[in-house]
């Protein structure tokens, strides 16, 4: 049965998006991150023909730069958050593993990731910026996605180590921090962790009830009251963090807190601009921003995500690339001096439409 469901959600995955997007319920297996929400879906998801069209020309491009980017080794950078999130763009846009034009991208990315696992189950780089749970959180969620499309018995059973080195590493109060042993906790590296968890349970890899319990508790704890989340506790808001927490809650399934509808009132405020006026680290505020207004529905979405898409396809280069605003923290000291990340990053935004993850599915 478990090959069987694995099999038909990989055929789901290879529709046309504006099918999959009629049959995205049945694309996620049932989840123990959402048995309790009984929220309503207020708003159609967008499938305007033009539209969608514009966002397929811009993402084709976008991944025939991160194409040409990738290294012999499989990899595009040291760091293997960027591999992960690269992989992750192209399975976003509805590419596979084992079939396609970028079959062997994926293979070769996939084995670089996981030749780089160490035996304690972190996905490693040489040199993590911050500790290794930011970067190993997003491998394993590219993993997942790889391992729901193609049931790998080697990845499989490196898959299972990772979360289960993600489950060991939660702190007592709930959250992650940037090491990989329990200790105290942040809400920015604990969103990372719980999009992988959520995506694991997804894939029939189950995460013990007390971690979801317990990840909820801190998520809460982090709620500013006016609207908003705070960096650790209520203190230290700021917009990415902020959205960090909407979808977080999203993802546990707690789609009805009432923390989420304040919080969207304080992120549609935030302008949607290329230029320091805007969030300090933008790619990664709208990579969150987008999921969790999709999630939400209703006027908060249709108001937010036109502005968000017009900005990007406006300011992609010609070769398929992004650049980073002026003025921002995600400059080429952070994450190195190549446009992957970003174009990634902006990739996986325009993905929304798409509709080929899971975490992009409702």
């Amino acid at each position: 049965m478990r090959n069987l469901t694995r099999h038909i959600r990989s055929y789901f995955r290879l529709l046309p998006s504006a099918l999959c997007l009629s049959i995205s319920a049945f694309c996620l297996l049932p989840s123990a991150f959402g048995q309790d929400s009984a929220r309503s879906l207020t708003a159609a998801p967008l499938t305007e023909a033009k539209v969608v069209e514009r966002v397929t020309v811009a993402l084709d491009r976008s991944l025939k730069y991160l194409s040409d980017k990738q290294q012999p080794d499989g990899s595009w950078h040291t760091n293997q958050a960027v591999n992960g999130l690269s992989l992750l763009a192209f399975m976003g846009r509805g590419h596979v593993p084992g079939r396609g034009p970028y079959a062997d991208k994926l293979d070769a990315g996939k084995k670089f990731i996981l030749r780089k696992q160490t035996d304690a189950g972190i996905f490693a780089s040489p040199t993590p910026s911050h500790g290794p749970m930011y970067e190993h959180a997003l491998a394993t969620l590219a993993m997942v996605e790889m391992y729901g499309a193609d049931p790998d018995p080697v990845l499989e059973e490196k898959l299972r180590k990772a979360v289960d080195l993600i489950v060991k590493a939660q702190s007592p109060s709930g959250g992650w921090r940037y090491a990989a042993t329990p200790g105290d906790q942040d809400l920015s590296v604990t969103v990372m962790q719980i999009v992988a968890l959520r995506a694991a349970n997804n894939a029939e890899i189950p995460v013990p009830q007390t971690v979801i319990d317990k990840a909820i508790a801190y998520v809460k704890s982090c709620a500013v009251p006016t609207g908003g989340f705070g960096y650790q506790g209520s203190g230290g808001m700021s917009p990415q963090v902020s959205a960090a927490g909407v979808i977080s809650l999203q993802l546990l399934g707690k789609y009805d807190d009432p923390s989420i509808p304040k919080t969207l009132e304080y992120l549609n405020k935030i302008p949607v601009q290329w230029n320091s006026s805007g969030p300090s680290y933008f790619y990664y505020f709208h990579y969150y921003a987008i999921q969790a207004q999709y999630q939400a529905g209703g006027k908060s979405w249709n108001d937010w995500h036109p502005r968000v898409r017009e900005l990007l396809l406006e300011k992609q280069n010609s070769d398929g690339s992004w650049d980073v605003p002026p003025g921002t923290a995600e400059n080429a000291g952070v994450i190195g001096p190549n446009k992957v990340y970003w174009t990634a990053m902006a990739s996986l935004i325009l993905e929304i439409y798409m509709h080929f993850l899971p975490a992009y599915q409702r």
